[in-house]
């Protein structure tokens, strides 16, 4: 196993980049230093550069979030790929395609949480509650306090759960350093939702996400996403629906939107869905190990293991516990970073 610098590293072997922000270009709340300057260093060598995301928001929402941020298309990138963008147009140009993938004709949505209401603008959808609706959108998960963190939880005995155990505990039993219990929280609504035998949709399948405690020291923490809450909702017996990485439609999507005959590869920072997904339609792909859920798993081992060690473990033990989707699978390539260290 041989861990490259960055991304130009192994530029030369591909013509397509299909590329994650968060955890690769971005940190929650800032560009990683040097991004735009690789992304530009790329698009000047004739690379095509497609950003794939598994934010909700359709892309030119997003498009016009990072434009704020000094990214713009045609300099930095070619075209921005939401997983609520392919939501959007499923459900918008293929409504029968999207009612047989629900398991039913679907007219009705209700959010839970804090949904994203373009996702659904100028479709056939009309808004419902819980007891009528034909599925239910699971929005960014919120408990009464907020966002909810993994990285500090214990089970009822105070013995401390590991992140990669989270979604195999009895999320009834888990409290944080505080006490406080918002996994129980999201538990007793996703029961409520298996009474009523209702079909959730997911369209961010990512487990984690990293959340900014302190902007100014930039100190994150890991934090419940929506995917998380989907895997649990399956494990009680309950139906999900997924838009996005790992699913192969989302990269399908993307392959027919960048156009390329040339080899391609995707960059991202997350085992489960950017390198399991990519291997699912048979893509190169490369983990960014410094920055992003894959960092923040690597540190979290033993410090004595070598960083090519902590790489074997991740794929090993720590990926098949999170998703089943991720067996065996590992990347084409190890970088430590997607910024090219010697660009201005």
């Amino acid at each position: 196993m041989k861990i490259e610098s960055d991304i130009l590293s192994i530029a030369d072997r591909y013509s397509t980049f299909f590329i994650d922000i968060y955890g690769v270009l971005f940190d929650g709340i800032r560009l990683f230093s040097k991004a735009l300057s690789t992304l530009k260093a790329l698009k000047q060598a004739g690379k095509k550069i497609i950003i794939l995301s598994n934010a909700t928001q359709v892309s030119s929402e997003a498009k016009a979030g990072y434009f704020q941020r000094g990214m713009g298309k045609g300099i930095h990138y070619d075209e921005f790929i939401t997983s609520g963008e392919f939501l959007h147009y499923t459900i918008k140009n293929n409504p029968e395609k999207f009612s047989q993938m629900m398991g039913k004709t679907s007219n009705t949505v209700k959010c839970m949480f804090m949904g994203n209401a373009n996702i659904f603008k100028n479709t056939h959808l009309q808004k419902g509650d819980v007891d009528n609706a034909d599925f239910l959108y699971v929005g960014i998960p919120r408990a009464s306090y907020g966002a909810v963190r993994v990285d500090n939880l214990c089970d009822r005995n105070g013995v401390k759960v590991n992140m990669e155990d989270v979604l195999d505990s009895d999320w009834n039993e888990l409290r944080d350093d505080q006490g406080r219990s918002g996994l129980a929280e999201f538990s007793f609504l996703l029961m409520h939702c298996l009474q009523l035998k209702k079909t959730l949709l997911v369209a961010n399948p990512d487990v984690f996400a990293h959340m900014a405690l302190d902007n100014f020291h930039r100190k994150f923490c890991p934090i419940i996403t929506q995917g998380a809450l989907g895997a649990y909702y399956e494990r009680l017996g309950g139906n999900v629906v997924y838009f996005g990485k790992p699913y192969p439609g989302i990269y399908e999507y993307a392959k027919q939107i960048a156009d390329s005959d040339g080899p391609m590869i995707m960059v991202g920072d997350t085992p489960w869905t950017d390198i399991a997904g990519a291997a699912s339609v048979g893509m190169d792909s490369a983990l960014v190990v410094s920055t992003g859920i894959a960092g923040e798993f690597l540190q979290r081992m033993d410090s004595s293991l070598s960083i090519k060690e902590k790489c074997r473990k991740l794929f090993k033990e720590v990926a098949p516990k999170i998703s089943k989707l991720s067996e065996g699978i590992y990347p084409n390539h190890f970088i430590n970073r997607f910024s090219g260290i010697g660009l201005p």
